[in-house]
């Protein structure tokens, strides 16, 4: 981390460092959350409610349509996940256009560095949207007695949206040092490309021919394996491990090379 190397001296450990970090990346999350949702408990509360009501809304409109899921699935429970994983991805590429903006004073703390700023803002997403997932899960599962086959494999492939996320973050936030055309059409392509992210399709659903091509998509993968978690072999999913893996890593190094060569032409 660029914080790391300034506040290092030659007789300090690398435990001593990573701890320093970590108090700083929670110091900072905390700052962002009271910032964010305010002091007023109504406004943790909307940190919660806001993808789970969001998401049940989107959910009734197709179950009192009557559009039937194939594969049996319940239209509310795949749209309320399906809705809360992109609602993860949704809170964290939008925010980046702004995020050094609004915060880049912090940097006058030299233990502070523009990644621990993106990875608090990231991390609290992250947090929320889990949250909320494991919680409808709960309620779902107590109401009719269907929970899912692998809730552990929903879980890391939360963590696997937000790693995809995140790296996309730094890059658009990298960016938007130089230009603000990254603010005015992030948000625009965000809605524009929810069609394609997996969120209201599964890719059995596809002709054969479509599939290979939705398969392109590193989002579709996360769903994917998101609805082998929670359906098991009701549905049948594809995924491969090894290409988010290729993805997630990609986009974090180049991300975190652009936030290098950004912080060098912020005038703090």
């Amino acid at each position: 981390m660029q914080g790391v190397s300034d506040t290092a001296e030659p007789n300090v450990r690398l435990p001593d460092l990573l701890r320093l970090q970590l108090r700083v990346i929670g110091a900072l999350t905390l700052r962002e959350m009271s910032g964010r949702y305010g002091k007023e408990n109504l406004g943790y509360l909307w940190l919660f409610g806001e993808p789970l009501l969001l998401g049940s809304a989107i959910g009734l409109v197709h179950a009192i349509t009557g559009h039937e899921m194939p594969g049996g699935v319940s239209p509310v429970h795949f749209m309320v996940t399906g809705y809360i994983v992109f609602y993860l991805l949704r809170g964290i590429v939008n925010r980046a256009p702004t995020a050094i903006v609004g915060t880049q004073s912090l940097l006058y703390h030299r233990c502070i560095t523009l990644l621990d700023i993106m990875i608090s803002k990231n991390l609290l997403d992250l947090a929320a949207t889990t949250f909320v997932m494991l919680l409808f899960i709960g309620l779902w599962g107590m109401a009719t007695g269907q929970w899912p086959a692998n809730l552990e494999l929903v879980v890391v492939a939360m963590a696997v949206m937000a790693l995809l996320s995140h790296g996309l973050s730094l890059l658009i936030a990298a960016g938007s040092v130089f230009t603000e055309v990254f603010e005015r059409v992030t948000h625009l392509i965000v809605y524009l490309t929810m069609g394609f992210t997996g969120f209201l399709y599964m890719v059995f659903w596809l002709p054969t021919e479509m599939q290979h091509a939705a398969l392109w998509i590193p989002t579709v993968h996360v769903y994917e394996m998101i609805r082998h978690g929670l359906y098991g072999l009701q549905v049948p999913t594809y995924y491969d491990p090894l290409y988010l893996a290729g993805w997630v890593l990609g986009l974090n190094l180049f991300g975190m090379a652009a936030l290098r060569r950004a912080r060098r032409d912020l005038v703090i």
